[in-house]
């Protein structure tokens, strides 16, 4: 049995000596294992790292990144991952929170100050001997990673995740062994310190037996240029990566008169490729194929819900698409959306990963309830915060905060946070997360934030559009009245403002509804009332 998240890597690297798994600097799990042993001796030997130490990380996407992360929880020592956005007060804030001995740092983000640990630059070259590394005894109970839920510099709650998480979030991928294969390659731009940045860029290409394709620039041209050269199979990004080229994909088809036909065939893709018109099909979903590579065959949504239009419109182009939906303190996926055949041949389409539950509480006439989850996944609890801990759990159960229902295939339709639904006076409740995937289906509307607004006197939901240059008010007006048509009158948005500025965001890329709210009032938006 494997003891703890050492214990997992010696084993698959062990296994797998070979394999390459750094791609761009053709490193193989044998030179991994090798390098996580000499910063874990650099580590014991000159910082005096031992069991229960708190190690922060604070660094973009590198190798080192994840030779360090390792390094660290092979001493039984806590790995505190810091979110490079946020600014250098709030990293000096959690540092002293956590009782940070060391921080391994990119030089770019080295911090000074009373009560800052000695920071190390986690990109120098280790001269280390690997042959004098000892393995720490931790146990699978023992806390490995902590992770702050805000950057606020007032009192935000850590989440302790253990060695036991972490394992069993190896063992439940290994349930997608059937889609994706030993040797396919990950793409790796979801932020390390983020959870689903552990979850798809280090643990599922490690225990899948893969390669990973890091890159810690976030431009387009770079993902572009990644694709061609080294076509990744699975590639992983947020929600709002995935709708913004599902809106180039089809404004391209348009500038091209081929969206039509791109519809009507991949709509009818089944009955084509029944009769014998694959080919039809093929040639008509190439060019979108191309476009990552082609060889791509799983795309992954994580950090955010994927709206669901989004899905399908991939669905039908041919990818298989794992929409995750989970939080840091459920370790990431509790419930995955992922359509694929089994090797009994049965199709799998939903479902928390083995070992978990997933249930809708208490829910509405429309099925429509807080989402609990409960099972290997779930952190023993907020670190040093016991009221935090009594309203967040229950029986066992973890209470996410988040509303959301099942479908008739089991996958989870996420509705939105339970505080930011939309309460109107009559009573009825509108879901912004709804509205947004609605509106956000006309390509000019880049982005959207659906928030509770009072409008004299009367709460209404309104929105702040981000939509493309050039796109003007009464072009807006005429997108919202037609998306309204498609929805009952009482959710109607009739209250809207635009800009053609990138509305605020977190590391995940979720839009800030409350950041954007507060730049409304603030006068920062193009306001008007015309959707009628």
């Amino acid at each position: 049995m494997i003891k703890n998240i050492y214990d997992m890597l010696h084993q698959v690297c062990s296994q797998n000596k070979n394999r390459i798994f750094f791609v761009r600097q053709n490193e193989t799990y044998a030179d991994l294992l090798r390098r996580v042993k000499q910063r874990a001796v650099l580590l014991t030997k000159k910082f005096g790292i031992k069991r229960g130490d708190t190690v922060a990380i604070l660094s973009g996407n590198t190798p080192d990144f994840i030779r360090s992360y390792f390094a660290i929880v092979s001493q039984g020592a806590r790995v505190l991952m810091l979110d490079t956005g946020l600014a250098k007060s709030e990293h000096i804030n959690m540092m002293r929170r956590t009782k940070c001995k060391l921080a391994l740092a990119q030089r770019e983000y080295f911090v000074s100050g009373r009560g800052v640990p000695k920071m190390f630059d986690i990109e120098s070259i280790d001269d280390t001997d690997a042959r004098e590394f000892t393995a720490a005894p931790a146990n699978r109970e023992d806390i490995a990673m902590l992770s702050f839920t805000s950057g606020s510099t007032g009192n935000p709650k850590v989440v302790g995740l253990t060695h036991d998480n972490i394992i069993s979030l190896g063992e439940g991928a290994l349930f997608y062994q059937p889609v994706i294969h030993p040797g396919y390659t990950f793409y790796g731009f979801l932020p390390l310190y983020h959870i689903y940045g552990v979850v798809i860029n280090i643990i599922a290409p490690l225990v899948l037996r893969g390669k990973l394709l890091l890159q810690p620039i976030l431009n387009p041209r770079e993902f572009l240029a990644d694709f061609k050269k080294y076509k990744p199979e699975v590639i992983p990004a947020v929600p709002r990566i995935w709708e913004t080229f599902y809106k180039k994909i089809i404004a391209t088809a348009k500038e091209k008169h081929v969206y039509t036909l791109m519809r009507v065939v991949v709509s009818m893709r089944h009955v084509l490729r029944g009769i014998g018109l694959g080919t039809i099909v093929n040639k008509v979903t190439k060019p979108v194929h191309d476009l990552f590579g082609g060889r791509t065959k799983v795309l992954v949504s994580a950090g955010a819900t994927l709206k669901p239009t989004i899905r399908k419109f991939f669905e039908r182009l041919g990818f298989v698409v794992g929409d995750c939906y989970g939080l840091t303190e459920t370790t990431g996926p509790a419930n995955f959306n992922f359509a694929f055949r089994l090797p009994d041949g049965s199709m799998h389409y939903a479902g928390p990963l083995p070992g978990n539950e997933i249930e809708i509480h208490n829910p509405d006439k429309h099925g429509i309830g807080e989402i609990w989850v409960r099972g290997k996944l779930v952190m023993p609890g907020y670190i040093d915060n016991d009221d935090a801990n009594v309203a967040a759990f229950e029986n066992g159960w973890f209470k996410t905060g988040d509303l959301g229902k099942l479908d008739k295939r089991g996958r989870l339709v996420v509705k939105g946070r339970k505080k930011q639904v939309i309460v109107l006076d009559s009573g009825k409740n509108v879901y912004p997360d709804e509205l947004e995937d609605l509106y956000m289906q006309n390509p000019e509307i880049l982005a959207a934030a659906v928030f509770e607004y009072v409008i004299n006197g009367k709460t209404v939901p309104f929105a702040v559009f981000q939509v493309a240059p050039g796109t003007n008010i009464s072009r807006v007006g005429a997108l919202v009245k037609s998306s309204n048509l498609k929805i009952a009158p009482y959710k109607w948005v009739r209250h809207f403002a635009i800009t053609e500025n990138e509305l605020p965001q977190t590391s995940a890329r979720k839009i800030k509804n409350f950041a954007v709210r507060e730049m409304l009032d603030n006068g920062a938006f193009t306001r008007v009332s015309a959707a009628e």
